[in-house]
């Protein structure tokens, strides 16, 4: 059951007005606060933006370029050079 963004920030108005009222007791005030951060939490991951519901998949070949830098976008496992194993370790310290 989804609760409507107006009922929360009711919620929030009511904790931030009991907050204020009991802001002699450091206590129970922060725990108003502390109430009203969940509210807000509650609020920021119930509706992602617009640019936050991209996916993968929407990445462009231009974007992913730009991204990638000067490395050629290859799909699959296959590495992008065989090293030659007989002399060295290859390119990286971690090539055994």
């Amino acid at each position: 059951m989804a609760v409507s963004t107006e009922t929360v920030l009711q919620k929030m108005k009511q904790e931030l007005a009991e907050a204020q009222q009991s802001s002699a007791d450091q206590a129970t005030m922060k725990k108003h606060i502390a109430n009203i951060q969940l509210l807000c939490e509650l609020l920021m991951e119930e509706e992602p933006s617009s640019s936050e519901k991209q996916t993968s998949r929407d990445i462009t070949a231009k974007e992913m370029k730009a991204m990638m830098g000067n490395k050629s976008v290859r799909k699959g496992t296959e590495p992008e050079h065989t090293i030659n194993h007989e002399g060295a370790n290859g390119e990286s310290i971690f090539d055994f």
